[in-house]
């Protein structure tokens, strides 16, 4: 299945993409010099300071912010009371803090950038001619710093369901009658069952028949009592897999909360060791032999 893109670029046929782009007039300051653009930041700082096309870049946009670029030498940039190699990496940081300032300093902007995070960015001028290999800024970064601004200003349910989604550990998460509400993509490579089996399902799905009674007793104690026995600390123990395979999981487990306090249900991170224990068992077993 492809993916779907939004380009970020002057050319792009996307309006978004128009806004986001570096050409687009949108001022911000850097270390209190006001710009009119990144693209005119970009070329300003191609000149020394007291260059007339500094000063004309820094106020521009667009294309006219690109002409004030064309009598640079493309030797340095400078910013400060630094001279800095042209297309080094200490121009490229240079230029990502322009970047992150523009979208620092404009909530517009950043929703804007917010609502393209179901795409992937990319950067295509529609230039013949290949990127050169000394850049103010090459496609590649551009389009990773974007990708890391959008994702730093997410809002805080969407970056709370992308840490739940995107945790390496499983994260099950029960109400207060042991029913299944929440399970990540990583439970279900763990434990072998879809989201729409386990979702509604007790957590008896994944507890083995032996196992069940003590469960329930610790389950109920805890949620009376407001507090674990384990108080968070890991634990070993049997999960079954939609297969029927048992494995060996380490399981950490906490109440949830409402705002009064009293327990709404529990949430647990588990992990696959059973490849450990095995190994383990295997070593006491040799050395049982051995002695």
């Amino acid at each position: 299945m492809t993916r779907k893109t939004i380009n970020v670029a002057f050319t792009s046929d996307d309006w978004r993409g128009v806004a986001l782009s570096n050409f687009s007039l949108s001022p911000f300051e850097l270390d209190g010099v006001p710009l009119a653009s990144v693209e005119g930041f970009i070329q300003g700082i191609k000149f020394p300071p007291g260059h007339p096309a500094r000063e004309r870049a820094f106020a521009s946009s667009a294309w006219e912010a690109k002409a004030c670029g064309k009598g640079a030498d493309k030797r340095h940039a400078y910013w400060g009371e630094a001279r800095i190699d042209f297309g080094s990496d200490e121009h490229h940081r240079l230029v990502e803090r322009a970047l992150r300032a523009r979208f620092a300093q404009n909530e517009g902007l950043r929703r804007v950038l917010r609502s393209t995070r179901d795409l992937e960015i990319l950067h295509q001028t529609g230039e013949p001619e290949p990127e050169p290999e000394k850049t103010s800024m090459p496609a590649a970064l551009f389009c990773r710093i974007l990708t890391d601004i959008r994702e730093a200003a997410a809002e805080p349910e969407d970056l709370a369901e992308r840490i739940v989604e995107q945790t390496t550990d499983a994260l099950i998460y029960a109400d207060r009658a042991g029913r299944i509400t929440r399970w990540n993509q990583a439970a279900c490579r763990l434990f072998g069952f879809s989201r729409e089996k386990a979702l509604g399902a007790s957590l008896d799905l994944i507890i083995p028949e032996h196992l069940r009674a003590a469960h329930w007793a610790g389950y109920d104690a805890a949620l009376a009592s407001g507090r674990t026995k384990l108080e968070g600390r890991p634990t070993l123990t049997r999960g079954v897999c939609g297969d029927g395979r048992k494995l060996y999981v380490e399981m950490t487990f906490a109440l949830v909360k409402d705002e009064t306090g009293a327990a709404i249900g529990s949430v647990a991170m588990a992990r696959d060791v059973t490849e450990r224990v095995e190994r383990e068992r295997a070593a006491r077993k040799a050395q049982a032999q051995g002695s």
